[in-house]
C-alpha cells in the first residue's frame, strides 16, 4: 500500500495532522517537543483512495535529547520505506535552521516531498508561508490541523501521487516523450528579397523553393519537412511581408494573410534581415507581430558575404538591429550567408536550443526563490498609496513559458516593472532565448467567507 510519512522537527504539529487525517486521536498530542517517540502507522482514505500514513518522532539534532539518535534512525528508515514525504513545518514560528537541515536530507532522496505549513490559524498569518519556498520544494500547502484548514488540499495532493489514482508516468516524462515525437514548426519571415528562400534552400541543401532577385518571387507558404541530427523540422518559407500601401487585393494580399497564419502556428520564427539594409521600418513591424503572438524568435542577418568581414562592421549592424528591435530582446542574432551556406549549422542548433527553452519548466520553489531575488534588487512601486506585493508564483502548462503571480493589486503592476520582472526571470531561470508571459492574479484567501 502507498505509504506517506509525516516528517519534521519536534512540536510542529505532525501528530495533530496525523490524527486529523485518520479521524482518530491515535497519536498523543501535547505541546511538549518530542512527545511522539515511535513511528505510528495507520490506514487512511481520501476520495475512496486508501493509503498508509506514518507519524514519525520529531527530528532532533545533536545530543539535546537522549532519544535523538534513536529518532534519527527511525526517520532515516522511514525515508527508505515511504513513497511520499509530507514535510511538516511551523508557520507560526517561521523557517528555522533545523527545517533547512531536514530539507537537505530530504533532497537527497528520490521521494516526492510536500511541504505542509501548519498552524496558519487565521488569515493574518497567510503571508508566513512564502518563506518556506526557500526550502526548494515545488508544493507548499498552508493550513491548520487544529482548525481543519487546508487538510483537504493536502490530501488532494497526496492522492495525486498514488499510482492507482493517476498513471505512474510523471507529467514531465510524458512531456518529454511528446517533445521527442514533435516536429518543430519554423516560420521563415522577413520583408521581400531578404533571402528567405535562399536560406531555406541552404538548409535543405537543394533547390526546393524558387529563388530569384525579383522581390516577391515566393507567393505561397511552402511547407518542407527536414531532419537533422535526430530533430525534425517543418519549415514554412513564407511570402515576404510588404507595407500595406504596396499590397493590392489578390494574390499578394492572401500571401500576407498566410504569412501571418504561419507566424501564429509556428513554434519558432526565423526573422531574416538583409545585412546591407539592416533593420528597416518593415522589419520593426514584423518583429511587433512576433511580439504580439509571444513567439520564440531568431534574428538572422543574411547576406553577410556582401559586407566587409571586419569585426567593427558586424558589430555595427548587430547593434543597429538590436536597437531597432529592442522589444524582442530574447531573440538571438546570427550572421548567415545563405548563398555560401555559412552559419547554417549554427542556425539549426539555435532553433533547437530556443525550442527547448520555450518548453522548459521550472519548479515552484526555484521560481519563488527567483522572485524573491528580483524583489531584493528592486521592489515594485506603490499603488494607491499601498506597497505592491508578490506573494508567490507558479508556472502554467504549455509554451511559451507562462507564469502566474499571486499579488495584492494586479492592476498596480505597470508595463515598466513587468518588463523588469520578465528580463530578470529570463536571466535567472535560463529563459534568455525565449519570451515569457506574466499573469497577475489577486491572491485568494484559504479562509472562505460565511
Amino acid at each position: 500500500m502507498f505509504r506517506v510519512a509525516l516528517i519534521g522537527r519536534p512540536n510542529v504539529g505532525k501528530s495533530s495532522l496525523f490524527n486529523r487525517i485518520i479521524g482518530k486521536r491515535k497519536a498523543i498530542v501535547e505541546d511538549i517537543p518530542g512527545v511522539t517517540r515511535d513511528r505510528l502507522v495507520s490506514k487512511a482514505e481520501w476520495k475512496g483512495i486508501p493509503f498508509e500514513i506514518v507519524d514519525t518522532g520529531g527530528y532532533l539534532q545533536g545530543d539535546e535529547d537522549k532519544f535523538a539518535p534513536y529518532l534519527r534512525k527511525q526517520i532515516e528508515k522511514e525515508l527508505q520505506l515511504a513513497d511520499l514525504i509530507v514535510f511538516v513545518v511551523d508557520g507560526k514560528e517561521g523557517l528555522t535552521q533545523a527545517d533547512k537541515d531536514i530539507a537537505d536530507i530530504l533532497r537527497r532522496t528520490d521521494k516526492p516531498v510536500i511541504v505542509a505549513v501548519n498552524k496558519i490559524d487565521n488569515p493574518s498569518q497567510e503571508e508566513n508561508i512564502y518563506e518556506f519556498y526557500e526550502l526548494g520544494f515545488d508544493r507548499v500547502i498552508p493550513g491548520s490541523a487544529i482548525q481543519r484548514i487546508g487538510v483537504a488540499e493536502l490530501l488532494d495532493e497526496i492522492v495525486r501521487h498514488i499510482p492507482d489514482y493517476e498513471t505512474s508516468v510523471s507529467r514531465e516524462k510524458v512531456e518529454e516523450k511528446e517533445r521527442d515525437k514533435t516536429i518543430i514548426k519554423v516560420a521563415i519571415v522577413g520583408k521581400p528579397n531578404a533571402g528567405k528562400s535562399s536560406l531555406l534552400n541552404a538548409i535543405l541543401g537543394e533547390e526546393r523553393a524558387v529563388v530569384s532577385n525579383i522581390p516577391g518571387t515566393t507567393r505561397d507558404v511552402v511547407d518542407t519537412l527536414f531532419e537533422w541530427e535526430g530533430h525534425k523540422f517543418l519549415f514554412l518559407d513564407t511570402a515576404g511581408l510588404r507595407k500595406k500601401s504596396k499590397v493590392d487585393y489578390g494574390l499578394e494580399f492572401f500571401s500576407v494573410g498566410r504569412t501571418l497564419e504561419a507566424i501564429k502556428k509556428a513554434d519558432i520564427v526565423v526573422h531574416v534581415i538583409d545585412a546591407q539594409e539592416g533593420a528597416t521600418e518593415q522589419d520593426t513591424k514584423i518583429a511587433h507581430l512576433i511580439q504580439k503572438y509571444t513567439k520564440p524568435a531568431i534574428i538572422v542577418i543574411n547576406k553577410i558575404d556582401t559586407l566587409p568581414q571586419r569585426k567593427e562592421v558586424l558589430n555595427r549592424i548587430r547593434n543597429q538591429v538590436r536597437e531597432k528591435l529592442y522589444f524582442i530582446p530574447y531573440a538571438p542574432i546570427l550572421f548567415v550567408s545563405a548563398t555560401q551556406r555559412k552559419g547554417i549549422k549554427q542556425l539549426l542548433k539555435e532553433i533547437v536550443e530556443v525550442y527547448n527553452q520555450a518548453w522548459k519548466r521550472v519548479g515552484t520553489g526555484q521560481l519563488n526563490r527567483a522572485i524573491k531575488q528580483i524583489l531584493s534588487l528592486r521592489h515594485p512601486p506603490s499603488f494607491r498609496g499601498k506597497p505592491l506585493k508578490i506573494y508567490y508564483a507558479t508556472q502554467l502548462e504549455g509554451k511559451p513559458p507562462c507564469f502566474l503571480l499571486f499579488v495584492n493589486y494586479p492592476e498596480g503592476f505597470k508595463e515598466h516593472y513587468v518588463r523588469f520582472l520578465e528580463n530578470n526571470l529570463r536571466e535567472i531561470l535560463g529563459f534568455e532565448k525565449a519570451p515569457i508571459k506574466l499573469i497577475f492574479r489577486e491572491r485568494e484567501s484559504i479562509y472562505k467567507e460565511g
